[in-house]
């Protein structure tokens, strides 16, 4: 996939709008747009909602909690899996990767949902 193909998967993917023109990509920031978004998250076999669910089960299994933030960010603001879906994740990831690092991904969600409403200036029920 072109670079600019791969870019617009990212944004697509991660919810993300166009960066600023005074941003200079890494060669890591490259790698993962171009691979991760622009080669693994658009193949056929797993739709988007499913990449999610998988990608939230890592990144909280691995504890890496940048990641967390952007994944449960995009999860909501795309529409793929509700507030009450990603309780139901924490509370199953809970048993097979630890109740600390779920308790972590379910603080997240509720924190992403609230500022989310914010920004829309909405009171929605989860």
């Amino acid at each position: 996939m072109s670079g600019s193909a791969a870019e617009a998967a990212f944004r697509e993917i991660m919810m993300v709008k166009q960066s600023g023109s005074d941003f200079i990509p890494t060669p890591l920031d490259e790698a993962t747009q171009n691979f991760v978004y622009g080669a693994v998250w658009v193949r056929p076999g797993l739709s988007q909602r499913d990449r999610r669910l998988v990608t939230l089960a890592c990144v909280t299994a691995a504890g890496a909690p940048e990641a967390i933030n952007d994944h449960v960010r995009a999860t909501l603001s795309s529409g793929d899996l509700t507030v009450a879906e990603l309780e139901e994740l924490a509370l199953h990831l809970a048993i097979y990767s630890g109740w600390p690092k779920a308790r972590h991904l379910q603080s997240v969600i509720r924190e992403q949902w609230a500022a989310i409403q914010q920004e829309c200036d909405e009171d929605i029920e989860p």
